[in-house]
């Protein structure tokens, strides 16, 4: 075989066949999908507001999201799907959490400087001093950022004493209390954020959910596609994506926007209220 004349594709073509066969009304329905998308995030953002300017980015990120747990779903990376979904579950969570508290937006930004304090120790021990030359890093600016912003961020750490410690997130609201506070996205935190939480982090779930019992004794790995998974998956973060484009029309009102919406809320029960393809 010439290796030379072969074209190399990055996934699995049959998998693509298959996924066609399992979700044809998607792929009919998505072209309004990518509109809706296109019409809310395919544009100049002129606005100076600082939550305009992040609920705008944020969302893009989150379609960023969607599309690559589409990827993996159409190869059949049912887990790796899986996986992603987190991801974009938190980050919809997040812009639309932000959304309704724009004056915690600067907790937001400032954690990021407790997040870098954190990463610098594990990178100095690491590697040493040499891992920040020729770059813009200074570690006095650093340490003199985290203690700008740090008692901001303790909480109690035992009420009889009162001793407090540096919190592990930049908000005071747990991240399933916030989920909840988002209406329509808190429905989905067992799909989104404890179903993949198997997966996402070092389990024995993460495992066994690969293996398979032999009948005559023993275990195999099971190295086939995830379709159930990969439909899953998909499926949830179908409907994240579209709270997080009816989050930019809310914010913005959007010429066009609302009545695409409308259709691609329609679309979304057409696909997954049909018993053959809910999975």
């Amino acid at each position: 075989m010439d290796l030379s004349q072969t074209r190399f594709v990055a996934g699995i073509p049959t998998e693509w066949a298959d996924f066609e066969s399992r979700h044809k009304t998607f792929l009919e329905r998505q072209p309004n999908l990518s509109e809706a998308m296109n019409i809310a995030f395919i544009r100049t953002l002129r606005s100076g507001e600082p939550i305009e300017r992040f609920v705008f980015g944020y969302g893009r990120l989150c379609c960023e999201d969607f599309w690559e747990v589409l990827l993996l779903a159409t190869n059949g990376y049912g887990v790796g799907a899986t996986k992603l979904l987190r991801t974009l579950y938190e980050h919809a969570v997040t812009v639309h959490y932000l959304n309704e508290h724009p004056d915690e937006l600067n907790d937001f930004y400032d954690f990021s400087y407790v997040t870098e304090h954190k990463l610098l120790k594990p990178i100095l021990e690491t590697f040493g001093a040499r891992a920040f030359a020729n770059t813009n890093v200074n570690e006095a600016e650093v340490e003199q950022r985290f203690q700008r912003v740090k008692d901001h961020f303790k909480i109690t750490d035992c009420k009889k004493c009162g001793t407090q410690k540096l919190n592990h997130t930049w908000n005071k609201l747990d991240f399933i209390s916030m989920a909840r506070q988002t209406g329509s996205l808190g429905s989905l935190v067992v799909p989104a954020y404890y179903g993949p939480l198997t997966h996402a982090h070092s389990s024995f779930g993460a495992l066994a959910s690969r293996l398979s019992m032999l009948a005559g004794g023993g275990v195999t790995f099971v190295p086939t596609a995830q379709h159930k998974e990969a439909d899953i998956a998909l499926m949830t973060a179908h409907n994240i994506i579209l709270r997080v484009v009816e989050i930019q029309n809310a914010r913005f009102a959007l010429p066009g926007l609302g009545e695409k919406l409308q259709i691609c809320f329609q679309d979304f029960l057409d696909i997954w209220t049909d018993k053959d393809k809910n999975p």
